[in-house]
């Protein structure tokens, strides 16, 4: 029986590790370590996390006082990274074997804790228009990039959901897709706009279980980043991904006054504090629309 500080320590003997990967690495082996890595819990690892807000930063340095709390509480971001570094552990696991490939990481499900968006990762929507009229032109061949930029857009949900689509969960009267299971582990229904539904029916019929975002050669969901690459640097957007279509949605529903319980609910958001990052994250979005009114 593996424990977790014997895979920590293969984990960490088989790749290189930064500094900061090795201390999350360790304050995960301070909390598991003699466990059972088949053992460890959902729950475990919400209270781990829960001493790890407590506990905040922590001083780096060469000096006496190197790892000691400063008070200060720690950012989303680097949360969330104490989450991943611990997946990967997990995945880890699974490759050697030390878990079974159905065994399911107690971190699945888990909602990142806040980011706030930077102004200049997410689509605003005149931009979205630039990134479609480019799309309609370059996407020659697979043909479904608009839609797939449209959904992606006004719904708000997470990529490899969209690809998952199926006919079947389309509902044109009711302008509903159907999604089994999100990032958080739950099912949502998210509405669709009439653009969305425009730009579904211009695609080839198919039968109820195809993908509606399949591979034009096989029935895989199909591989959209080099296309959608190409089609961003020729906008003049190079170097955005699909997820900023995702933070644009929120942050449209924000500056348009959408409440944040119902953001949360249109992003398929678990808390409040989720949906939270982009009620700050328009200020000057807001700033400008306040200016043109009242000059």
């Amino acid at each position: 029986m593996t424990t977790f500080k014997e895979l920590a320590e293969a984990w960490i003997a088989s790749r290189e590790h930064c500094s900061g990967s090795l201390g999350r690495i360790r304050f995960w082996v301070d909390e598991f370590g003699p466990l059972p890595v088949e053992s460890i819990s959902e729950d475990q690892v919400d209270q781990a996390i829960s001493r790890l807000v407590a506990r905040g930063k922590l001083k780096g340095g060469s000096g006496k006082d190197r790892g000691q709390p400063t008070g200060q509480p720690l950012s989303g971001s680097t949360i969330n990274r104490f989450v991943s570094t611990l997946a990967g552990l997990f995945k880890y696991a699974r490759q050697l074997r030390v878990l079974p490939r159905s065994h399911v990481p107690p971190t699945r499900g888990f909602e990142k804790a806040p980011e706030p968006v930077d102004p200049d990762k997410y689509f605003r929507p005149e931009e979205v228009e630039r990134l479609l009229a480019v799309a309609r032109i370059v996407d020659r061949r697979w043909k479904k990039l608009p839609a797939l930029i449209v959904l992606g857009f006004h719904t708000g949900v997470r990529i490899g959901n969209l690809k998952e689509l199926r006919w079947e969960d389309i509902d044109f009267e009711s302008k509903t897709a159907s999604i089994a299971v999100t990032k958080n582990g739950r099912p949502h229904v998210a509405p669709l706009t009439d653009s969305c539904i425009e730009e579904l029916r211009k695609l080839p019929k198919a039968e109820p279980t195809s993908l509606i975002f399949k591979s034009y050669r096989s029935e895989k969901p199909f591989n959209h980043r080099a296309l959608l690459q190409k089609v961003c640097k020729e906008a003049g957007f190079e170097g955005r991904t699909f997820h900023w279509l995702r933070h644009g949605c929120g942050s449209a529903l924000a500056n348009a006054g959408v409440s944040q319980a119902q953001i949360m609910q249109v992003m398929a958001h678990r808390t409040l504090t989720a949906s939270a990052r982009y009620m700050h994250s328009n200020v000057e979005d807001r700033k400008s629309v306040v200016e043109r009114v009242f000059k």
